[in-house]
């Protein structure tokens, strides 16, 4: 039998089953779009973790304090010798010097003021380092050097969020605009003076972000607060620690430089802090960078293989639909196959012939399901869900093929069993 009989035969007979069809149809959609959503969000996944990555650099690793709230206060803690401090990243430079990055953090809270203005802001001081990994900024005036570094050089860097290019539709439920965003975008702040801690500042530069869209960091930040305003962490320490001056950071972010020297650097940081502070890391936590990541994903892979497992299930359904349909129609249509075997059709005729009908359901109820996911995604997508945006022409292909091969699947047993019917039985059947 030639193919284009086939393809013929079977979409009547499709046609002429409605309700079977229906069904099987049905399942078969739910499944297709099920595995769309989950392909756009696995791809979008890895593309903006790969990106993420790339711009945090290949060897980092965290080296931080552990829950700093709950800590005992910094003389305490630097009596107990239970204290990060900016001593520790310079001599792990001075002992690594092939380290790529060593750049310490220390975070603040603090009332930013410039004119009337007044709004708490989260202050971050970092050395001149800071900017090797994760620049994805355009920098008007200039960054923070090394003489601001030596001399706690009371200026700072601004950093202004880029906004979005489209604005997701789900952002009008939020009434909470950044008051600090909305001041620092309208005003050129740059070479004014502004108070921060009771201290007079120098703006010396402006660093623009750029759209939340095509910003890796938007995707790579891990801290509940991101700070917005750089100082020298040396100054940080100074003028920014409450009473007097603290020695202690937060966080020492390093880069070795090669993705396959993490382990080996983690131990040798782990050794290196052990034997700066007796022996005790308890309060400290040294991490792969990758691995902060994939905690941070945790929750979205969980939502993903949610969705993936309740499409495996939809498909499978309808597999177990189209191999109901297929015996269905096989007893239906038994006296058709003994007439097709009694005129010169072989087994492998009668096998093609129900296979293709399967196939043919699988594809339809698979071009179902792409038209109404990909409708989904983009109204996702137009409501801001980034990971939707993310959305590749060869995505709905993947779907079609998943269907059609579940139609093959399905349909092999009882195709076989049509193409062992005996033709002389098959004509005397009733």
């Amino acid at each position: 039998m030639r193919i284009s009989e086939s393809l013929r035969t079977g979409t009547l007979e499709i046609f002429n089953n409605k309700l079977r069809s229906f069904l099987s149809f049905l399942s078969i959609s739910v499944g297709v779009i099920s595995i769309l959503y989950s392909i756009t969000l696995i791809y979008s996944i890895r593309t903006r973790t790969a990106k993420a990555l790339e711009v945090a650099g290949p060897g980092r690793i965290v080296v931080k304090m552990k829950d700093r709230w709950n800590s005992n206060s910094d003389m305490e803690k630097k009596q107990a010798r239970e204290a990060l401090t900016l001593e520790d990243a310079l001599a792990m430079e001075t002992r690594y010097p092939e380290l790529f990055m060593v750049s310490p953090v220390l975070r603040k809270w603090i009332e930013f003021r410039a004119g009337s203005f007044s709004e708490w802001q989260g202050v971050l001081g970092v050395n001149t380092q800071w900017k090797k990994r994760g620049w994805v900024y355009s920098l008007k005036g200039r960054f923070i050097n090394q003489h601001d570094i030596d001399t706690r050089a009371r200026v700072c860097v601004i950093i202004i969020e880029g906004g979005w290019l489209k604005k997701p539709k789900w952002i009008k439920f939020y009434d909470w605009k950044d008051r600090f965003q909305e001041f620092v975008k309208h005003d050129d702040m740059l070479g004014k003076t502004i108070m921060m801690g009771g201290s007079l500042y120098t703006v010396v530069g402006v660093l623009n972000e750029p759209p939340m869209e095509k910003n890796p960091r938007a995707f790579m930040e891990v801290e509940s607060w991101s700070p917005k305003i750089l100082v020298p962490i040396t100054t940080a320490q100074r003028f920014l620690s409450g009473y007097g001056e603290s020695e202690g950071i937060d966080q020492i972010n390093l880069d070795t430089g090669k993705e396959v020297t993490i382990n080996a650097y983690k131990a040798r940081v782990e050794k290196f802090l052990a034997a700066r502070h007796g022996g005790r890391l308890n309060f400290l936590e040294i991490k792969d960078y990758r691995d902060i990541i994939k905690d941070k994903l945790a929750d979205k892979q969980r939502d993903m293989y949610t969705v993936l497992i309740i499409g495996a299930i939809a498909i499978l359904a309808g597999g177990i639909g189209i191999m109901n349909v297929t015996l269905a129609t096989i007893y239906s249509r038994i006296r058709e196959i003994g007439i097709r075997r009694a005129i010169g059709a072989t087994r492998g005729d009668i096998m093609a012939q129900f296979v293709i009908e399967a196939m043919l359901l699988g594809f339809f109820g698979g071009i179902a399901g792409i038209m109404v996911g990909m409708g989904g995604v983009q109204y996702l997508a137009s409501k801001g869900n980034e990971d939707m945006i993310m959305f590749q022409w060869w995505m709905p292909f993947i779907s079609v093929i998943a269907a059609v091969l579940t139609g093959f699947l399905a349909s092999l047993y009882p195709a076989y069993q049509a193409s062992k019917l005996d033709p002389v039985e098959s004509l005397r059947y009733e």
